[in-house]
């Protein structure tokens, strides 16, 4: 499915039109932080920091990508140490048409009571966010998946599918390999519930490093759900909010 992905934009001919987000992953616990930039259904660019960069100096540096292509949305993980990051977020973006979100993904499901619709043949019967999701980690990666399983069918069986609902990672991306590597290994938790596995406990089970890269394009997936909200403060917890470019 992810090589399928590659330039799906190209191989199908549409162009990266709509709304431009960064969604940033924290240093966290001395994990690597990262940031994806995408525009519309495509992911335009991927960064990382080393191991250990000060949180603040990560965010000033997400903060600074963002002002750079003045984005319309910027997102960034509020579960951990990311929670103390708002106030230098609304400092950095003030003034700017930039809607602010704290993606938290261990929070319930955003529309609890939307009916998800899973990919024909995937599941008996459709049920809502709620009763399908453990959370919003869990709910948004699924989501990414169904895009790249749309896309999948689209570029190698030329089924038609919705452009809004398919992605493409540019090959220009620097770091689309180690992508490649953290999106086709995150784990799921055996139960009803879909489910994934914190990183902390990819960490101490599995071995594997933190998916920062993956985790940026997950909550890049929220941005739909923020950006129909409603709110007259200047950031939201998963929900989103206004800023604004002069």
């Amino acid at each position: 499915w992810f090589d399928a992905c590659v330039d799906a934009h190209v191989k199908l001919g549409w162009k990266p039109l709509g709304r431009e987000t960064i969604s940033h992953d924290p240093s966290d616990g001395g994990d690597a932080a990262a940031y994806v930039y995408r525009k519309g259904s495509v992911i335009l660019a991927i960064d990382e920091m080393p191991e250990g960069t000060e949180i603040n100096d990560a965010m000033d540096w997400a903060t600074t990508a963002a002002e750079e292509i003045r984005a319309d949305m910027f997102i960034w993980d509020g579960d951990g140490m990311g929670a103390g990051l708002r106030a230098q977020a609304k400092k950095a973006l003030s003034g700017k048409q930039c809607q602010l979100s704290m993606f938290k993904g261990s929070l319930s499901p955003m529309n609890p009571n939307q009916v998800y619709q899973p990919i024909d043949g995937e599941l008996k019967k459709a049920a809502t966010n709620a009763n399908t999701f453990s959370n919003q980690r869990a709910q948004f990666y699924w989501l990414l998946r169904d895009r790249m399983f749309k896309t999948y069918l689209a570029v190698e069986r030329g089924e038609y599918q919705n452009l809004d609902e398919m992605i493409s990672f540019s090959s220009s991306i620097e770091l689309i390999d180690q992508l490649r590597a953290e999106l086709c290994r995150i784990p799921r938790i055996p139960g009803g519930r879909i489910q994934i596995m914190s990183k902390p406990d990819m960490k101490s089970k599995l071995k594997l490093d933190s998916p920062n890269l993956a985790d940026c394009v997950m909550m890049s997936e929220s941005a739909d759900y923020v950006a129909v909200q409603k709110s007259t403060s200047t950031d939201y917890d998963s929900r989103g909010n206004s800023a604004g470019w002069t």
